[in-house]
């Protein structure tokens, strides 16, 4: 119960929402191209940001004023949710503690190499029919390849397949 938010919601006028959404090599695997994206975890956080928009009114809030809040590479999520114009209109403030999108370890700058490595760790091909192959492998094990030693993380979004524009 970390970031449960009870401390907060305790002490000021606040309703607290945290939300779940994918890391790693489920959330942000990407082959640098159309085939697999990336940035999964990021498109899942603007879904809740929408959601809760939509639906903070239900519980005493103000659609008006949402603030959100990461800390580390959830402060690197703040700073990307910021950006992008998916989101404008929906946040009226945000904080960004110990993280932000431009942080040396915030960003994915090879992931197609990344990708091949977890391919390889998957018995795919790092052929033209990689993307295809890894999207039909067990999640499990995809969750599993990228948690182990590799050159980059599988937890950093990819900037240029980011929707900024």
């Amino acid at each position: 119960h970390l970031y449960d938010g009870q401390e907060v919601a305790d002490r000021g006028d606040v309703i607290v929402v945290t939300l779940g959404y994918r890391v790693g090599t489920l959330g942000f695997l990407s082959t640098g191209d159309s085939e697999i994206p990336g940035n999964f975890g990021l498109w899942d956080q603007q879904a809740a940001i929408a959601w809760v928009h939509r639906n903070i009114r239900s519980f005493g809030g103000d659609p008006d004023n949402i603030t959100i809040f990461g800390e580390s590479a959830g402060g690197a999520s703040v700073s990307f949710q910021t950006l992008t114009p998916h989101n404008k209109g929906l946040i009226k403030r945000a904080i960004s503690q110990s993280g932000v999108a431009l942080c040396p370890w915030g960003i994915n700058h090879n992931p197609r190499r990344l990708a091949e490595e977890i391919a390889l760790k998957v018995h795919c091909p790092t052929d033209e029919t990689m993307a295809a192959c890894l999207k039909m492998t067990d999640p499990a094990l995809l969750t599993l390849a990228g948690s182990l030693s590799i050159a980059s993380s599988p937890d950093n979004p990819v900037v240029n397949n980011l929707a900024l524009s």
